[in-house]
């Protein structure tokens, strides 16, 4: 039987258990940033269509346009509703609601005091 003049150089068990030990938690971390990375996606959406309601709504009281509207913003559709607030008669409640493809994507609400000659 022929006898190795040199050592073989290779990785104990030990040694491989560890690196593999490394790669899960690397690859753990990796998929914890990818879910919040899709996670966040949404919130930028309700960022948005939070930023559009508001501008209606601000839009509205700067033009004194107390009427109901439907207006389309790409591929959302905000509905503007004005009605009087409870029992007040120098306040309205406005509410502007965002739709998607049918489906309600976000509201903002604001009372707004007129005066008695605007509306």
């Amino acid at each position: 039987m022929a006898k190795l003049n040199h050592a073989v150089k290779a990785s104990t068990l030990l040694e491989v258990i560890v690196a593999m030990v490394i790669i899960l938690i690397v690859f753990s971390l990796a998929i914890g940033i990818y879910n919040n990375v899709l996670g966040s996606a949404g919130s930028v959406k309700k960022a948005q269509v939070n930023a559009l309601t508001r501008r209606l709504i601000s839009q509205t009281i700067l033009d004194n346009n107390l009427d109901d509207q439907e207006t389309r913003q790409g591929s959302i559709t905000l509905k503007k509703t004005v009605v009087p607030y409870e029992k007040y008669t120098d306040l309205v409640l406005i509410t502007v609601t965002a739709f998607e493809q049918e489906r309600q994507v976000g509201q903002s609400r604001q009372i707004v005091k007129i005066k008695a000659d605007e509306h």
